[in-house]
C-alpha cells in the first residue's frame, strides 16, 4: 500500500473538515489532486476524503512532490495569524499615542474587526485595546519616573486626550495616581 492508499483517522479527518487549530503542528494533509498540502486548520474547501493524504512533517509533503498551500501557508514556521498578529503588535508599539480604533486596525490587517478582535484575543490573551492600554500604561510608568514632564503632558504623549481620564485609568491599572507614582518609584 503506498502512501496515497492510506486510511485517514477519524479524529484527523474531523480535524480538517472543522479546521480545528489544535491539530496544526501534529500532522497535514495533502490533497492528491492538486498535490497541494495544508495545515489541518486550513479554510480551504473542504478535499472529499479519498483524495487525502497525511503527512507527519512537512519534508515528507515535500518529498512526495506535494507544494504548500498559499493560503495556510504550512511552509513557515508560526502560523499566518501570529505572523499578522505580530506585525500588528509592531505598529501599536510605534503608534500607541494615535487614536486606535478597532476598525484602524482591522483596515490595517485587511481583515473584520470581529475576526480581529477574536485571533487577537486567542494569541495575547487580551483584547486589542486592553494590549493598547497596556502599552500606554508602561510607557507612561517609564516617562514617569525617568523625567520631570507633567501628567497633562504624559497623557497626550501616550495617547489619552483627557488628563483626568488618564490619571482615572492610571490609577485603576496601578493603584496609584500618576502623581502618587512618581513620587513612590522616581528614579532621578
Amino acid at each position: 500500500m503506498s502512501f496515497l492508499d492510506q486510511i485517514i483517522p477519524k479524529e484527523y479527518w474531523n480535524a480538517i473538515i472543522t479546521n480545528d487549530e489544535s491539530y496544526d503542528g501534529v500532522f497535514l494533509y495533502g490533497v492528491k489532486t492538486t498535490y497541494i498540502y495544508c495545515r489541518p486548520s486550513c479554510k480551504s474547501k473542504e478535499p472529499k476524503i479519498e483524495n487525502v493524504v497525511i503527512f507527519n512533517h512537512q519534508t515528507d509533503a515535500t518529498h512526495n512532490h506535494f507544494r504548500p498551500c498559499k493560503r495556510c501557508k504550512p511552509d513557515l514556521q508560526i502560523h499566518p495569524n501570529e505572523e499578522m498578529i505580530n506585525e500588528l503588535v509592531a505598529w501599536i508599539q510605534i503608534n500607541y499615542h494615535e487614536f486606535i480604533t478597532l476598525e484602524k486596525l482591522a483596515s490595517i490587517s485587511n481583515i473584520s474587526p470581529f475576526h480581529l478582535q477574536r485571533m487577537f484575543k486567542h494569541s495575547k490573551n487580551m483584547s486589542p485595546l486592553d494590549y493598547i492600554n497596556k502599552i500606554r500604561i508602561e510607557k507612561a510608568i517609564h516617562v514617569l519616573i525617568n523625567t520631570d514632564k507633567s501628567i497633562t503632558l504624559i497623557a497626550m504623549e501616550i495617547g489619552f486626550s483627557n488628563p483626568s481620564y488618564f490619571s482615572t485609568f492610571f490609577k485603576r491599572e496601578t493603584g496609584f495616581t500618576p502623581g502618587m507614582f512618581r513620587k513612590k518609584y522616581r528614579i532621578i
